[in-house]
């Protein structure tokens, strides 16, 4: 499968409303593309303030993403670059999942997340002809900031 991992973390903070933390997007694929397997995803309240979040395909996806942040490295002897893009703010945002892969509650304490893990070839993502992203997803409505990273094999 893949050999080479690479990781994003962002911060975002949410208004009070359900709304996307983060929209994972696969590369289109082409020669020297890579399909990503999501490994890992961890969200962590800075705010302390109770929060429902979870992850899975929206209904829709995001358009214009504004802020991108291009996977790193985990090794840093590996010299090739990743492909795998999150975006984090959008001209539209994505919706929510339809049905969402995982869900989780986080306390109400500053630093309280969820980390989700995934095997090799469980979580596999790709672009074809219908853009195939991942969105986290805040479910409740409380104004939080977060801190959110991924992992993600290629």
């Amino acid at each position: 499968m893949s050999d080479h991992l690479y990781e994003a973390g962002w911060t975002i903070t949410s208004g009070a409303a359900a709304q996307a933390l983060g929209e994972i997007i696969p590369a289109a694929l082409a020669t020297g593309k890579r399909p990503p397997e999501v490994r890992e995803v961890g969200i962590f309240s800075q705010s302390g303030v109770a929060a429902i979040v979870g992850i899975g395909q929206p209904a829709a996806i995001g358009v214009t993403p504004a802020t991108e942040s291009t996977v790193q490295a985990t090794n840093t002897f590996d010299t090739i670059a990743g492909n795998t893009v999150v975006a984090a703010s959008w001209a539209t945002k994505p919706t929510a999942p339809t049905a969402p892969r995982r869900r989780a509650d986080i306390q109400a304490l500053q630093g309280a997340g969820i980390i989700w893990t995934w095997g090799e070839g469980e979580f596999v993502m790709w672009q074809g002809a219908s853009v195939s992203t991942v969105v986290l997803w805040q479910f409740s409505t409380a104004a939080v900031t977060y801190d959110c990273y991924i992992k993600v094999a290629e």
